[in-house]
């Protein structure tokens, strides 16, 4: 196992270096107006905001979540699809961090720090960190085989890919977004995109064994963590476009400062939720015991729930129903040890 093959090279610019933690706001801030005129992924690539959160290990920043989930929202302020391609990317560099040998990981890392970005397949919010997805040996490599539904696809050079073997083991293959065989189609309005895989070929150094056994719910974590965050980033947006129409003289109604009031109340709870997942994933990524991913995962669990409430202003779903019952069971199982 060595190096991750390049299929498809392309040239792009020198992405901005980023330092220190305490820069990390400014760049998401300076990157807001290159959206309108760049495509989203080389937008990214050139803010210098793709390696943030690589392990300082690998020669990254490894910034704290915190900061992380506020660039994130900063960018959703503007654009829903640059903070969802940042959101998986950063995913995917969960996922990898617990994938592979230390040189594989080491090769996609530095990919990330020369500007390259990565999408995480995943089907929903699955902590097994599965798909339908299959590989199976072909001469030098695998050949992958399958499809993926997404709730929408957004720009990336590299597609991060969950995947079994015939025997059932589980892997994490990074394969190019454009390589002969992957195909990328959308339905219609409002309808999952599919990306299906026809004897696609994957490298044997680009297939990543799953070296964590918490390495689903980690990468599920740092997801919901993320995504809350984009919602949250709405949320701020649509709140000051709302008070800038408002006339105080004329629309200050009750039911017009009932509705604001709510408003504020779900950002200000989401915000204090991201701030405690963000922190506990902190803990279990500088120490990964199983309790401490637990913790990790109860809290963005329970972000998830508050923060999809807030977006779509609607009671629970099926999937929502199920999060929230694993919670109770999680709690009547070890109501003694449960940390507050």
């Amino acid at each position: 196992m060595g190096t991750i093959t390049h299929l498809h090279e392309r040239l792009r610019p020198v992405p901005n270096r980023i330092d220190a933690e305490g820069d990390v706001l400014a760049a998401a801030s300076a990157v807001l107006p290159v959206l309108s005129q760049l495509p989203v992924a080389e937008a990214l690539s050139r803010s210098g905001l793709l390696p943030l959160s690589v392990p300082s290990d690998f020669g990254g920043l490894d910034v704290s979540n915190v900061v992380l989930a506020e660039a994130v929202s900063v960018i959703a302020a503007v654009s829903t699809r640059a903070a969802e391609a940042l959101a998986s990317h950063c995913s995917a560099l969960e996922a990898i961090r617990n994938a592979g040998s230390e040189e594989q990981r080491r090769t996609a890392f530095a990919r990330s720090a020369a500007g390259e970005c990565f999408l995480l397949l995943t089907e929903g919010d699955v902590a097994e960190l599965k798909t339908d997805a299959r590989f199976l040996p072909e001469g030098m490599g695998f050949r992958l085989e399958g499809e993926v539904q997404l709730a929408a696809m957004v720009d990336a050079d590299w597609l991060a890919i969950p995947a079994s073997d015939p025997s059932g083991q589980s892997a994490l293959l990074l394969v190019p977004r454009n390589a002969a065989g992957v195909e990328f189609s959308q339905p219609g309005e409002g309808a999952s995109s599919l990306l299906r895989f026809t004897g696609v070929h994957v490298a044997a150094d680009s297939v990543l064994a799953l070296t964590c056994r918490q390495a689903g719910e980690m990468m599920e974590s740092v997801g919901r963590l993320l995504r809350a965050a984009a919602i949250l980033g709405q949320g701020r947006r649509e709140l000051e476009s709302i008070l800038a129409a408002i006339d105080p003289e004329r629309d200050a109604t009750v039911a017009s400062a009932h509705a604001i009031g709510w408003r504020q109340v779900e950002i200000e709870t989401v915000h204090a939720l991201i701030l405690r997942a963000a922190a506990a994933i902190d803990g279990a990524q500088v120490n990964p015991a199983a309790e401490t991913i637990a913790q990790a995962h109860r809290i963005a669990s329970i972000l998830r729930v508050a923060a999809q409430r807030m977006d779509t202003g609607r009671t629970a779903d099926e999937e929502e129903e199920a999060i929230v019952a694993a919670l109770g069971r999680l709690l009547i199982a070890g109501r003694d040890e449960m940390p507050a």
